[in-house]
Order: C-alpha cells, then structure tokens, then sequence
C-alpha cells in the first residue's frame, strides 16, 4: 500500500495479483484451475453493427503463444500492402488463422505459416524451482501466475532445447541486482553423474560462476553474474558508441523489464534504449544513462518543458510542462 499512488493501473493490479499468491498460494491455484473448466469462446454483436469473438480462461503460456502467432501473420499481411493499422490488421490475421485463409494483397498461393513458436519470458523464484518454497512466478505480458503453473512451465521449457536461461540476483525488494546468461558447459568439463532429475544452482570451483541443471538429459549450464549497481556507477558496461551493446542493451532490460514512462507497460525487449542525457550531447551509452522507453515516450521526452531524470538506482523521475511528477521505480522481480 506504500508504493499503490506511485504504480500505474496495471501495475498495480500485478502487484495486488501477486500479494494474493503469496499469502494463499494454494488458493491461486485452486481458483485458476477451477476457472479452467470454464474455459469458452464467446461471440456477440457490436453496437456498430459488426461483432465480436472471444476466448476466456485459455492457458496463459498458449494465449502469448496464439497473439504472438497473430502478430506474426499481421506483419505479413502489412509487408504485402494490405491497408491499416497493426489493430486492423491483427484482427484480420486472427480471422485468418482461424479460417485457414490467406488475405495478403498480392497472394502468391502460399497457405498461412505454420510451426510458429512463440517466445515467452517466464520469471520464476529459484526457490519456486527447486520446491524449497510455493511462490508465484510471472509471465511477461501477462502477470503473475501461481508457483504450481511456473513450475509446470518451467519444465515444459526444460524439455525443449533452445530455451534459454538467466538468473537474476535481486535485493530484498525484488530489484535486479545482478544478472547472468546460461551457456552449456564445455565437454571436456561436464560431469558425468547428475544429482536428480529437478532444477539445482551450485558454485563451481570458479569464483563467480555458477552451474544451473535443469530436468532432462541436457549438459549442466554455467552462469557468471554481472552487477547491476543501484549506486555509483562504474561504468564496466558502457558502449563507445551511440548504440548499446547486447550485454548492455539486454542488462537494462532486465532493471526494466517495461518502458520507463509513466503509466506504459511496453515490454522492455519491444522500446528503444534511450539516453537520458542525449548522445550528442555527452551522455553515456551506458547503464547509469538510458533505459527502454517506447517509441511514443521516447519523443514525448523529447518533448518541450518535460524534463527526466535517471538517479542512481535506476529510478527515473519524469517531470511534466505543469511541474507534476511521476516515479517509474525499477522492476520488481517475484522474491
């Protein structure tokens, strides 16, 4: 409730979504489950005159994986030249994967795509994991989501092999503190003998690095952490140049995993990274001095009379023509 007047609507629909899941976990998933069985697909009249159609309680990780398929399609059909914008032509698309047709302007014979898989970011606890503890995890674009549900994604995931994983270190409010990218053990290193068939994350005899194992018959996975300050900053990631780096650009997008202007909620993997002080005039390519900001925030900062700025922490305070002030803190990861 400290923080209820700082958060957007959405946010602050998560946060209460996720309080709920932490006190009575069980009840979450009991209450998803049960929902589950009233699983439908409904259809209505518009006022206007056209209609409607609509699923409800679909599972989550299928739904991102289904509007992903959408978007895809949609895309197609704008590089052919059909007319309007991404939601017209999104709603065409979802027509058109649902009728098997083929709408782009100049057809070629071709059938719809098929085999679309979709990328999903699932957020879950190390202790959800490894079952030390039920807490809930999030799913990016959709929300928190109870600690039976990641599991089972989870290791839905582990079962296929271009997944990929990260661990993200966080302090007791559930800010990034540090992050690390898995890569596969080399050959000559991996150890024979697995300890079980669940989630572990051991020190190696390397200071540093960690080893991640996953369920199956995959090789263990080494993590090394990168810092992420919430105070001086050092600098270690900064790019020479007007663009970020991957390490860099991807590291902002794990401190902010939406866009940084008030009220968006933008996945941070679809903004641009910004710098807070303008590249040509000095700024930094670097952690201290950027984050992800929509297309639409990015010029609305660039706007006259707004002002931004970037604290230590990676805390942007936005500062409006009339002199108001909004706070967009960074994420907060499920702890």
């Amino acid at each position: 409730l400290d923080r209820a007047g700082r958060l957007t609507p959405g946010a602050l629909r998560a946060a209460i979504a996720r309080a709920v899941m932490e006190v009575a976990p069980e009840k979450a998933k009991k209450r998803r489950e049960a929902a589950a069985r009233d699983a439908r697909v409904e259809r209505w009249a518009e006022d206007s005159g056209n209609a409607a159609l609509a699923g409800h309680e679909l599972p989550p990780d299928e739904v991102l994986a289904a509007d992903q398929r959408i978007t895809a399609w949609a895309r197609e059909l704008k590089k052919s030249g059909l007319e309007g914008d991404m939601d017209v032509l999104r709603a065409r698309a979802f027509l058109d994967l649902l009728l098997g047709k083929d709408s782009r302007a100049r057809q070629d014979g071709a059938a719809a795509p098929g085999g679309f898989a979709g990328r999903v970011t699932l957020t879950v606890p190390l202790t959800n994991l490894t079952r030390l503890a039920d807490r809930p995890g999030e799913i990016s674009g959709i929300g928190p989501v109870d600690p039976w549900l990641a599991r089972d994604l989870a290791n839905a995931a582990a079962a296929n092999p271009k997944t990929t994983w990260c661990i993200t270190v966080t302090d007791e409010h559930g800010h990034a503190v540090g992050h690390g990218c898995a890569r596969p053990e080399p050959k000559h290193h991996r150890e024979r003998a697995r300890d079980g068939p669940g989630f572990s994350f051991t020190a190696t005899d390397d200071p540093g690095t960690w080893r991640l194992r996953v369920p199956g018959a995959g090789p263990d996975l080494l993590v090394s952490i990168d810092p992420i300050g919430t105070g001086r900053c050092d600098h270690r990631f900064e790019a020479r140049g007007h663009d970020p780096g991957v390490k860099l650009r991807h590291l902002s997008q794990v401190r902010h995993a939406t866009c940084t202007g008030p009220g968006c909620r933008r996945p941070a993997a679809q903004c641009d990274f910004e710098h807070n002080i303008p590249f040509e005039a000095g700024g930094r390519t670097c952690l201290c001095n950027g984050g992800p900001k929509c297309r639409r925030d990015h010029r609305l900062k660039q706007g006259p009379r707004w002002r931004v700025d970037q604290l230590p922490d990676g805390t942007f305070r936005w500062t409006t023509p009339t002199g108001r002030q909004y706070t967009t803190e960074p994420t907060r990861y499920p702890i």
